[in-house]
This record gives structure tokens, C-alpha cells and sequence, in this order.
């Protein structure tokens, strides 16, 4: 993973910090699989996590408290001052 991270570094010339994908990347490389098979292997990846938010939202919903909050700051600038 290091030397995938210094890699993408140098190409990019700016420090690049490795992510999910880059880890998956770097497990693909060790079993020696095709890099292309990379992309598959990080959408499942992905997927797997999205299920884990959707379960988290249903056990502590916070989105409408989220929305209702951005809106609620979005808008302060054009309620009247008291």
C-alpha cells in the first residue's frame, strides 16, 4: 500500500493519500489478480458500506434533523432581525 501511495504521489506530484480503493489495489496486487478486476472489487466495497449507513439511518435516523438544520442556517440571512 506505501509503495502504491509514493507511487500515485509521484505521478501526481503532490501528496496523495491512499484510500479504500487504493487498500483494495494493493490486496488485488498481493493475490495477483488483474488491476482491472480493481474496480469491481471497490464497488463492492462501497457497496457493503452503503448497506451499512442505510441500516445506521434506519437504527438512528438523522437526515431530517440534517435538513431541516441546513435549511434553517441556509436561510438566517433573509428572516427578519428582532
Amino acid at each position: 500500500m506505501e509503495n502504491i501511495g509514493a507511487e500515485a504521489s509521484k505521478q501526481y506530484g503532490r501528496p496523495l493519500p491512499l484510500n479504500v480503493t487504493g487498500a483494495m489495489a494493493a490486496i488485488a496486487s498481493e493475490f495477483n489478480l488483474p488491476w482491472k478486476m480493481c474496480r469491481g472489487l471497490a464497488v463492492a466495497a462501497r457497496a457493503v458500506g452503503l448497506v451499512g449507513h442505510i441500516i445506521e439511518e434506519m437504527r438512528q435516523p438523522m437526515a431530517e434533523e440534517i435538513y431541516y438544520r441546513i435549511e434553517h442556517e441556509a436561510t438566517e440571512h433573509s428572516r427578519p432581525r428582532e
